[in-house]
């Protein structure tokens, strides 16, 4: 069995003191040999976090020790070796940034992983729409996911603002990789009228496990060394293309040239042609620096 244990959680919940909290958080990650990135807000905490299993078991005791996270929902996933190269725990002003004033009591009602995937089974009529950035879909989705054409979360509302015409009178079913970006996405959504509103209960990650992932499109875009990971086990499938060659390719790499650090798709014959670089002028500015 792999050695190493990732966690993907969050919980929206009244922090008092999050400087302290953040303090306390980091020294206990710190003492049992915990990287990851963990947000910290008086609304709550957003974490991904990856190191021995036994030690991940000790995180997790801890947290669920203390009365307002004791019903906390844990995403576990395992590696061979960690994943997460530093441990950053941070205070913010939001878990997850949309720079909207959201009443989070208004998220919509989760639908399960298997009603989803049953709503795709009887072909019923459904707007569902991806939470997350472009370039996260761009390596996988779901089947007729509309895919905001937007590079950070925060960028939602405008695009909204331009698009609301695709959601009258509709179903409407968000989703994500984990679930935080559908709280406040779904309760907006409700904020500007719409009605029938869902969002897919603990995201692309629990619809993977519960579901097996029919119906998801391609893998799934995580933020820590493995960057995409397998989702469905039913029928997969790769749909992103290489930046250079069209090749159906899963595979994102940096751009070598620093300056531009674009992360684009490039499968191995292209990296090697153009030394890992996202242009030929990136590749020159590379080889010459």
């Amino acid at each position: 069995m792999a050695k190493y244990k990732i966690l993907l959680y969050y919980k929206f919940v009244e922090i008092k003191d999050p400087s302290t909290f953040r303090e306390e958080q980091f020294a206990f990650c710190k003492k049992h040999n915990i990287n990851g990135r963990i947000l910290i807000s008086k609304e709550g905490i957003n974490g991904t976090c990856s190191g021995l299993g036994e030690d991940i078991d000790k995180y997790m005791a801890d947290i669920e020790a203390r009365q307002e996270f004791i019903d906390i929902e844990w995403k576990i996933s395992y590696s061979d070796e960690q994943v997460f190269p530093k441990l950053r725990v941070v205070v913010r002003e939001e878990i997850v940034t949309f720079k909207t004033d959201i009443d989070i009591s208004k998220a919509a009602k989760y639908i399960e992983p298997k009603e989803l995937s049953k709503l795709y089974d009887k072909n019923e009529e459904f707007v569902i729409i991806d939470g997350r950035n472009e370039y996260e879909a761009r390596i996988g989705k779901f089947k007729n996911a509309l895919i905001p054409n937007i590079n950070n979360f925060r960028e939602f509302p405008e695009w909204f603002a331009k698009n609301r015409d695709k959601f009258k009178d509709k179903k409407v079913i968000t989703y994500c990789t984990g679930g935080i970006r559908c709280e406040k996405l779904s309760a907006y959504l409700v904020e500007q009228g719409l009605e029938d509103v869902h969002q897919l209960h603990g995201g692309i990650f629990k619809y993977g496990e519960e579901a097996g992932g029919k119906d998801f499109e391609g893998l799934m875009y995580v933020f820590d060394n493995r960057i995409v990971v397998p989702v469905n086990s039913v029928n997969p499938e790769i749909i992103s293309e290489c930046f250079h060659c069209d090749k159906k390719v899963a595979r994102f790499i940096n751009c070598c040239n620093a300056e531009c650090n674009k992360q684009f798709i490039c499968c191995e014959d292209c990296n090697a042609e153009f030394e890992g670089g996202c242009s030929a002028d990136c590749q020159l500015k590379s080889r010459f620096k």
